[in-house]
């Protein structure tokens, strides 16, 4: 391993940003321990993780966490198998490509987590404001979005990781209340299908969908995963 460093995750394979790191680690070939633990506000854990959440990367007793900068950190330290363009521009427009699936997409759709992942139930009118925020950014992100098979290029890369694990779950979600893909609205079925067939995505999922079960059984949640979920 370049740098001969030990790696160690720590996170929940629900997390759709563990997820994230954790498909980075295998694209770029990195051998890792998976330390299966969620977030936690104890003092050893914030010592850590500052806002207590996951994913949380060790590198050789340096921690880090949020995923961005991970992601640039395991470039950095790693630069085998990069997965960030090394033309200036495609390197900018992944970035500004993934700050819009978080702020714009990810992030609002998190306010309809608790009523159809969680058990609970969502705020009155909830559902509609999110709809209105999802209907401008998949417009905006079917514009900006040429894959060429991927994001920013021929090959996979941190743009298309981050984008593919945080539009999966809003999607599963959009399928669940709207019974619409917010994949599809994108203009990324075709990637979607593509990156499913990841060796590093075909890992990530099947851990996923083994620990996503048992949470919304759990948690008596409204939404059932579909036998083969669509892209």
């Amino acid at each position: 391993m370049n740098g001969a460093a030990s790696i160690r995750l720590i996170g929940y394979p629900v997390s759709n940003y563990v997820n994230i790191v954790r498909s980075a680690l295998i694209e770029k070939s990195l051998p890792y321990e998976l330390d299966l633990r969620g977030g936690s506000k104890d003092e050893e854990f914030l010592a850590i993780s500052p806002m207590g959440k996951i994913p949380v990367l060790e590198v050789g007793g340096f921690f880090l966490s949020e995923t961005v900068a991970i992601l640039e950190y395991l470039d950095e330290r790693f630069p085998d198998q990069p997965l960030r363009s090394a033309d200036l521009e495609k390197r900018a427009r992944g970035r500004q490509l993934m700050n819009v699936i978080q702020m714009y997409v990810e992030a609002p759709a998190r306010r309809l987590f608790p009523g159809v992942f969680m058990g609970g139930r969502n705020e009155p009118g909830a559902e509609e404001q999110v709809r209105i925020v999802l209907d401008v950014s998949t417009a905006a992100i079917a514009r900006m979005a040429s894959p060429a098979p991927f994001l920013c290029g021929a090959a996979p890369g941190a743009a298309d990781l981050f984008a593919f694990y945080n539009l999966d779950i809003v999607d599963r979600l959009g399928r669940h209340v709207w019974d619409r893909s917010i994949i599809a609205e994108c203009g990324l079925s075709e990637w979607a299908a593509t990156m499913r067939h990841r060796e590093s995505t075909k890992v990530v999922l099947a851990d996923f969908d083994i620990f996503f079960a048992k949470y919304l059984e759990d948690k008596g949640a409204a939404y059932h995963p579909r036998i083969k979920q669509e892209a």
